[in-house]
């Protein structure tokens, strides 16, 4: 081969050789660069993945934690229903007792607590008034019959006696207990103890005027004493 033609051979070679070496090179490059965006990449799936993990922990944590408030608030809500049993039973009890007390009340007394008592309702009704309510209006009513049951009071009572037609009494009441009557002029007179089925009267005149005394006192028309009173043995209230 002459030597121009294995110059310009070797030129060409060279030529190939540098131009494989340039795109050797640019390849070289090119996937260092994709490397690194490779590496980028997997780095922020990496931290994603971890992300992802901890928000899942954060839910089950909060799933748990949740779910325990679910049990909390039902355990709560059965106590709750098991307290309104128990204050609907008490109820009950309450009214039962009333209308038993009810029946030995002087008329008075028993006209005044009666509105109350209507608003208890009736065991077969549906009530107007929530169950609390009812609890303190219960709670009321007993408390004012406690404090009649306490003291003495004086009323004008009409009621029957042996019998008879029916007249007006001076009614001195000893609590729940005993009570004593007289009439105006002083000369009817007996005493009364409560029964089944409401006051059962006795006549004895001869407590008239022990009678009568204690209703100036109630009045006060006469100075303080003790007064001599027979007591009978009623039938107490079973509370």
């Amino acid at each position: 081969m002459p030597l121009g033609a294995q110059v310009k051979e070797t030129h060409k070679i060279v030529e190939e050789w540098v131009q494989t070496k340039l795109l050797i090179s640019e390849e070289s490059t090119k996937w260092k660069s994709e490397k690194a965006a490779l590496t980028d990449l997997d780095n922020a799936l990496t931290r994603e993945v971890e992300e992802l993990d901890k928000s899942l922990k954060t839910f089950q944590n909060e799933e748990t934690t949740i779910e325990e408030e679910r049990i909390k608030l039902t355990a709560r809500k059965e106590e709750a229903e098991d307290s309104t049993r128990k204050l609907f039973e008490e109820l009950e009890d309450l009214r039962a007792e009333i209308d038993s007390i009810m029946q030995i009340l002087p008329a008075p007394l028993s006209e005044k607590l009666a509105p109350f008592r209507e608003k208890l309702g009736e065991p077969e009704e549906e009530p107007d008034l929530p169950l609390r309510k009812r609890l303190e209006i219960a709670v009321s009513i007993l408390q004012s019959v406690h404090l009649f049951n306490r003291s003495v009071t004086m009323e004008r009572i009409e009621f029957t006696l042996d019998e008879d037609k029916s007249r007006e009494f001076l009614v001195l009441y000893f609590g729940l207990g005993a009570a004593y009557f007289v009439n105006e002029s002083g000369t009817i007179a007996g005493y009364g103890e409560p029964g089944t089925d409401g006051w059962e009267w006795t006549r004895d005149d001869s407590l008239a005027s022990e009678v009568s005394a204690g209703v100036d006192l109630m009045k006060n028309r006469a100075l303080p004493r003790f007064l001599e009173l027979p007591l009978p043995a009623p039938e107490r209230i079973e509370r």
